[in-house]
């Protein structure tokens, strides 16, 4: 009964279900501040403030230039204003759900899986396997944390190649025109290429669109090359791109390919033989997750985690093999979730060896695995037994991601819930701290960059944080203290440098504050508000002219500095030029910073305007 009701209406109650559902559980998330790499990645960022500076958005990370492009234009529509940065993540979610649904449906009508059973219900089983997608609480990190719609956008790109590269396929194996799928095909392509360009991850699609030709595709004739190449080609996009504009050592972002320290890449594979179960548990029981675990790196292949992990692994992967013929589905959907796995769990080390967002992509195969499996577990009952135990599991994974979601609300909810799932590790303290710090909470913030620093000694950025806690406390000789200690582990550290600056600046000492706001300068020539500091200093000291010259400069890199608008204002104002100083300080009044109303007042009257 249930099947007869939904086959009436079937695509309208597909896409509703999935966007009531969706909205649901993302609404809650639609005012969630940003986290972690958002300040770098979107706050911080110069390269999006300008949407139409596209060699900007390129040279900051040219194998992600669609994820920034997509932020910058965020940027020029909301500037900070979280709520379309959210909006944007949930509708690609949405759109890559129903692209799953749409996938789903393909397969089931290519000529591999013509005579199983199990098509007799493919509008319902893809149906739910789209729902899967959607609601399981794994994809939350993806969603919800904003720039990690890294993953999601190079998932809708790589799911909207294949399910086209699919439809033209089957259109060319029945010889229905060709001109249309050829049309598909070419859009398939520019999809690929448009993955390529959003994450690095989608460096697997050709193998993917090969692997599933084989499986789902091959015909009497046997494998279609003439299509496969062209795609295939693709794979070259990210080493050449990485090769030729020298993006693996970009500066300013963590490097793609930067080692944890004291890893080597045996170790690091081993242990993603572990993570790797992990991940399995949490996609079929996901509970307890964390935004930054505190992972065991395993040592020798001896140790019984990494072993008995590499066991089950081998098991599960030899449960696919002997099962492919039979149960086709089923088994390609183990063989997605290892591949699309494959380029951040595998021997070339990276910073973190375990994130959730890792999960989106492979949970697309996920999805294939729980719906064909629950299938063939009630196969010999009526089909509604199917679809019951398919609502259960979806129901507890939307409540479970609602659930997930309240914990990203704000940094304090979110890093509380990190400390308290990883007390041993130094950065969920150190993001902690400056949750607090942001508050003004400084004896807090205190608290947890000293923790972090007893946790890991080394930790230059959580020196460089509480010496900026200090220095709003007044404590300047223990600032000073953070500060020189950051920089002499980590020399290039330019906030310590420019945070010096000001404690030098704020004690008088003008002279020793240029110089350490240059260090800064020099060491990352866009950090605008080292500029601007500087400007402050030079204006002190009378030098108006070096001082507008800096506060240009600091305009240029954030055209929305209110603050060197205002400053310099100020130093327009020192030189007697009145009309300029007007115009900057009215110009920071706008962007929203306080400006003293007399001495704009005062301007005013000096420049004429007072009299128009």
């Amino acid at each position: 009964m249930i099947a007869r009701i939904f086959n009436r209406n079937y695509k309208l109650l597909v896409i509703s279900t999935l966007l009531l559902l969706g909205a649901f559980i993302y609404l809650n998330t639609f005012y969630s501040s940003f986290h972690l790499d958002d300040i770098n990645s979107i706050v911080d960022n110069p390269a999006i403030r300008n949407i139409s500076d596209l060699q900007a958005i390129w040279n900051f990370w040219p194998t992600r230039f669609v994820t920034y492009f997509s932020v910058a234009l965020n940027y020029h529509l909301s500037r900070l204003d979280v709520f379309s940065y959210h909006l944007f993540n949930f509708l690609t979610h949405l759109c890559a759900s129903i692209m799953v649904w749409w996938f789903a449906l393909l397969t089931f009508s290519t000529p591999l899986m013509q005579g199983k059973k199990i098509v007799k219900h493919a509008d319902l089983i893809a149906f739910f396997a789209g729902l899967l997608f959607l609601t399981h609480p794994i994809q939350t990190q993806g969603v919800t944390y904003i720039i990690q719609r890294a993953v999601s956008l190079t998932t809708l790109f790589y799911l909207i190649c294949l399910s086209l590269y699919v439809k033209s396929r089957l259109m060319q194996q029945k010889r229905e025109n060709p001109v249309v799928s050829r049309i598909l095909y070419c859009v398939s392509l520019a999809a690929a290429v448009m993955a390529m360009f959003t994450k690095e991850m989608a460096i697997t699609l050709p193998l993917m669109a090969l692997f599933y030709e084989d499986c789902f595709l091959r015909t009497r004739e046997g494998f279609n090359w003439k299509y496969a190449i062209p795609l295939l080609a693709t794979i070259l996009i990210i080493p050449l791109t990485m090769l030729l504009t020298g993006s693996v050592d970009f500066i300013g972002m963590r490097r793609v390919l930067e080692p944890p320290p004291g890893i080597s890449p045996w170790q690091y594979l081993i242990t993603q033989f572990r993570v790797t179960v992990t991940y399995l548990r949490l996609l079929l029981i996901p509970i307890n997750q964390n935004l930054d675990y505190d992972y065991h790196i395993a040592k020798s292949l001896l140790e019984l985690p990494a072993l008995f992990s590499l066991i089950l692994l081998v098991l599960i992967l030899s449960i696919a093999v002997k099962a492919f013929s039979k149960y086709r589905l089923f088994s390609f959907g183990i063989f997605w979730f290892f591949l699309t796995l494959l380029p951040e769990s595998n021997i070339i080390p990276i910073k973190d060896v375990i994130f959730e967002h890792r999960l989106y992509l492979p949970m697309v195969g996920f999805s294939f695995f729980m719906v064909s499996a629950v299938y063939y577990i009630f196969e010999d009952k009526p089909f509604n037994s199917v679809i019951i135990v398919l609502i259960f599991i979806t129901s507890c994974y939307a409540v479970l991601s609602y659930r997930r979601n309240l914990i990203w609300e704000n940094e304090l909810t979110l890093w509380n819930d990190t400390v308290h799932k990883s007390p041993g590790k130094a950065r969920p303290y150190n993001e902690r701290g400056l949750a607090y710090g942001r508050q003004g909470n400084f004896i807090r913030a205190i608290s947890d960059y000293t923790r972090a620093i007893e946790i890991k000694p080394d930790l230059a950025k959580a020196y460089n944080n509480r010496g900026i806690a200090y220095e709003k406390q007044g404590n300047f000789i223990q600032a000073i203290s953070d500060y020189t200690r950051a920089i002499e582990i980590k020399p290039d550290l330019a906030e310590a440098y420019n945070n010096r600056g000001n404690v030098y600046y704020y004690k008088g000492d003008f002279t020793r504050a240029i110089s350490e706001y240059t260090r800064a300068i020099a060491i990352k020539p866009d950090l605008a508000r080292a500029y601007n500091n500087r400007g402050i200093s030079y204006g002190k000291q009378g030098n108006f002219t070096q001082a507008i010259s800096d506060c240009t400069r600091a305009i240029e890199i954030n055209p929305e500095y209110a603050r060197a608008y205002n400053n310099r204002g100020f130093a327009y104002y020192g030189m007697g030029e009145y009309e300029k100083a007007w115009l900057d300080l009215h110009k920071s009044e706008k962007l929203g910073y306080k400006v003293n109303s007399r001495l704009l007042e005062a301007i005013k009257k000096a420049s004429g305007r007072g009299k128009r």
